[in-house]
């Protein structure tokens, strides 16, 4: 099993949620198309799986964290 090691705060992953919604939105609605579009998609499920798990990949690889102790989840 992987370990995922928390380092993303509660204000983070909401903002990303928020942005995988409307990028999909904006998707489905047909305001975005083509290249753009695929490309927008990969893009909002890569910022739901990182605000799901509160681990961001590139916050890993530049030795980054926003998570505070206060953070509850």
């Amino acid at each position: 099993m992987i370990r995922l090691k928390k380092n993303m705060s509660n204000f983070d992953r909401l903002v990303r949620f928020i942005v995988a919604i409307l990028l999909l939105s904006l998707f489905f609605l047909g305001e975005i198309r083509g290249i753009l579009g695929i490309i927008l998609i990969v893009v909002s499920f890569m910022f739901a799986f990182a605000s799901i798990t509160a681990f961001c990949p590139f916050y890993k690889s530049v030795k980054f964290s926003t998570k505070n102790k206060n953070d509850y989840i």
